[in-house]
């Protein structure tokens, strides 16, 4: 058994709203990691971005939790995963001997080299953001195919930077692009049309189920 410990700020089961690699809209387990190196501008999480925000678990303790959920489908979000490193490799080694299947949302600062078979969901900061320039663009050369690129799109000076970085991938990555509408700024229907119009029929779009029916976040 391992004892290794991570702030971790809610564990919790609910429709995994956003695009990965098992669709949109199944059932996950959600482990929510407490603290971020960033601090965009339009975050939707900011009650995690403290590095103290919620409580400390053991590795097995979490485990132990996503069993007693019943959900082997995990979420591992935040906040920011990456910055717990050595404990996050632990959980996700432990979950994976559990039979789980576990995607990572991860913020696009950190380097994703050597952590075994995950599936990837990283987010490529735009200008609305403030925080485009800490994206590490080395980080996102070892997507595969079951992983995804996301950008959240809240202008449109975002959008045209999109659709030149997202083709700057294309030529670095098997990664499929999502592009997603920051809803309090951008009209899903906008932004389809603007992806129609651009014959950007490759991409995604990654709109957040989870809001738009506004079940809410059970702690």
């Amino acid at each position: 058994m391992q004892n290794g410990t991570i702030q971790i700020y809610s564990i919790f089961n609910s429709i995994d709203g956003e695009i990965n690699q098992h669709g949109q809209g199944t059932f996950s387990t959600f482990i929510r990691f407490a603290g971020c190196n960033l601090k965009c501008k339009w975050c939707d999480t900011k009650y995690a971005q403290d590095n103290m925000s919620g409580t400390r678990w053991t590795v097995d303790e979490i485990v132990e939790q996503v069993e007693k959920i019943g959900c082997k489908k995990v979420t591992i979000t935040g906040g920011e995963p990456l910055m717990q490193k050595d404990d996050f490799i632990m959980l996700t080694q432990q979950l994976w001997h559990k039979g789980c299947t576990v995607t990572v949302e991860t913020n696009g600062s950190y380097d994703l080299k050597a952590y075994g078979a995950l599936s990837w969901v990283v987010d490529y900061k735009l200008p609305s953001s403030g925080m485009m320039d800490k994206m590490n663009l080395k980080a996102f050369n070892p997507l595969g195919a079951n992983d995804f690129i996301k950008f959240v799109i809240a202008s449109k000076e975002d959008f045209e930077v999109a659709v030149f970085q997202a083709e700057q991938f294309s030529h670095r990555t098997r990664a499929k692009i999502l592009f997603s509408p920051h809803l309090k700024t951008v009209k899903p229907a906008d932004l389809i049309r603007r992806m129609k119009n651009r014959a950007l029929f490759d991409y995604r779009v990654n709109l957040q189920l989870h809001k738009l029916v506004d079940i809410g976040e059970a702690k």
